[in-house]
């Protein structure tokens, strides 16, 4: 193994706070690797790099002191499309490192970072295939300094209601202190309410404690057949129903839109050909070449904005009953699987802020704290703007789906970087919830958790295959531990004084 040692400033990495460390480098071509080649390039440290493709490389390190490190990997990628790959310490996952597209067809070589906790002494870093096709260089290793939060005070909505304030300083002033407990929800039609519901009850049963929060989809109030689905109306009926009595409860509800295809050609919101079916709707025959303007007499156009109008009228039912919700439209757009993400940054960017123009100034629904998805790397071309979004989400599950309760830590601080620790961060979707003691010893501090229906919440069959994301146990051992926030621990909305007022 060669281990070099640098300066700092020779690559950057200067952490939070200003201070400057020295870092360990070592080169990916004296990792121990598997189904992976040597590539040569004049760009690359010492004249060499790895081609992972659809192998692995792990580097053996070693640290004087326990803690968490700032990894920072130099890396091409040439290959197409972002890319994500699995990261595993001393043979446990640890989570993925995200890779954006270089833009070459040769080695071009930039810079991301993961941040990991390492034992003191001898430590192997993997980094495996999951999306597979990625160039590594070099690693660097630095002790992390202590990150620092400086959260906007206010909602980003100037003119959000006192409901919405209210949610948005609990949010705020927990913080970094306790992470509110959730869970998505799906078989909610017929059901009486939502303590009733398969996910929360489960949760409720296995540890005595209902989780604060609860997420709803708007799935089915939109796209071909929900006009005329009398099944489709009562699921979206229901969903506004449970989040009034959630919120009367002094729970929180939190609303996804899986916006099927606006054109109602086909019932989905995919847009990759390799779902069956897929739609091909382009919202960008509407907008200008700079994805700035919009062209109101294009049917694309005239469809999104019927289907925006109709959600509208559902959030605004909430607002007149005083409920303020977590809003979560547009999710997982750099994931480029959904219609809203098939063209890119600029043009989501663009369509995010027609949402927003059309709910709040249009429609003045003021009851919306607004959560942006990012996978850790997306910042630079798809943030919408710190005008229009309150929470940075992270949408997270391990693939090959596994069951893993680590804080996530190198996702959080990836996150808070992103937006140089001004909002607030959380885990919007996932798969195992972290552990509250890993959370507080890596200070991973979500500011809430929400894994998704089914097998993730509920041990169980899936495709085959027995999955226990969260088992009963884990449940127990999460919902009563005081760091978490459940049901019973929130204040009530009626009681709940804003401080920030």
């Amino acid at each position: 193994m060669i281990k070099k040692f640098i300066s700092a400033f020779l690559f950057g990495l200067l952490l939070a706070g200003g201070e400057a460390m020295a870092a360990d480098l070592y080169e990916a071509e004296d990792a121990t690797t598997s189904s992976t080649e040597v590539g040569t390039s004049t760009d690359a440290s010492g004249g060499k790099y790895i081609k992972m493709e659809a192998g692995s490389l792990t580097f053996t390190v070693k640290v004087e002191t326990a803690g968490i490190y700032n990894v920072d990997l130099r890396y091409s990628e040439t290959y197409g499309g972002n890319k994500i790959q699995n990261v595993a310490v001393n043979g446990t996952s640890a989570g993925t490192i995200s890779f954006t597209s270089t833009g070459s067809t040769n080695p071009t070589f930039s810079n991301t970072t993961a941040f990991l906790k390492l034992k003191a002494g001898t430590n192997t870093i993997a980094i495996t295939n999951s999306w597979g096709w990625v160039d590594i260089d070099y690693i660097t290793l630095s002790k992390k300094a202590a990150s620092t939060f400086n959260v906007s005070a206010a909602p980003a909505d100037p003119k959000a209601t006192e409901a919405a304030k209210k949610l948005y300083a609990y949010l705020k002033d927990n913080f970094q202190k306790k992470t509110i407990s959730g869970v998505m929800t799906d078989g909610i039609e017929g059901v009486s309410s939502f303590k009733k519901v398969a996910e929360p009850d489960s949760i409720y049963t296995w540890s005595g404690k209902y989780p604060a929060l609860v997420g709803f989809d708007f799935m089915h109030a939109t796209g071909k057949n929900a006009a005329t689905n009398s099944w489709y109306s009562s699921y979206t009926n229901s969903a506004i129903n449970m989040a009034k009595e959630l919120w009367i409860a002094g729970g929180i509800p939190e609303f996804t839109w899986h916006w099927k295809d606006p054109s109602e050609t086909v019932e989905t919101f995919y847009c990759s050909s390799n779902k069956s079916p897929h739609t091909d709707f382009d919202f960008t025959k509407a907008l200008n070449s700079d994805y700035t303007a919009w062209d109101t007499t294009t049917t694309q156009y005239k469809q999104m904005i019927a289907n925006i109008d109709h959600i509208a009228e559902l959030l605004d039912g909430l607002q007149k009953s005083g409920v303020a919700v977590l809003w979560r439209p547009l999710h997982e757009g750099s994931g480029a699987w959904f219609w809203w993400g098939a063209k890119g940054g600029a043009a989501y960017v663009g369509l995010y802020h027609l949402l927003y123009d059309r709910l709040v100034n249009y429609h003045g629904l003021h009851n919306l704290i607004w959560v942006w998805n990012s996978d850790g790397t997306d910042y630079d071309s798809w943030y919408p703007g710190d005008n229009y979004v309150d929470i940075i989400g992270r949408d997270f599950y391990y693939y090959p789906r596994e069951t893993n309760h680590a804080s996530l830590v190198s996702d959080f601080e990836a996150l808070g970087k992103e937006s140089n620790y001004s909002k607030i961060v959380t885990l919007a979707e996932n798969g195992s919830v972290p552990y509250p003691a890993d959370m507080q010893e890596d200070n991973a501090n979500w500011s809430y958790f929400m894994p998704w229906y089914g097998t993730y919440t509920i041990p169980g069959m899936t495709d085959g295959k027995y999955c226990d994301d969260n088992t009963p146990a884990a449940w127990k051992t999460i919902m009563n531990d005081s760091y978490i926030i459940t049901l019973g621990d929130m204040p009530g909305w009626n009681t709940y004084v804003n401080a920030c007022d």
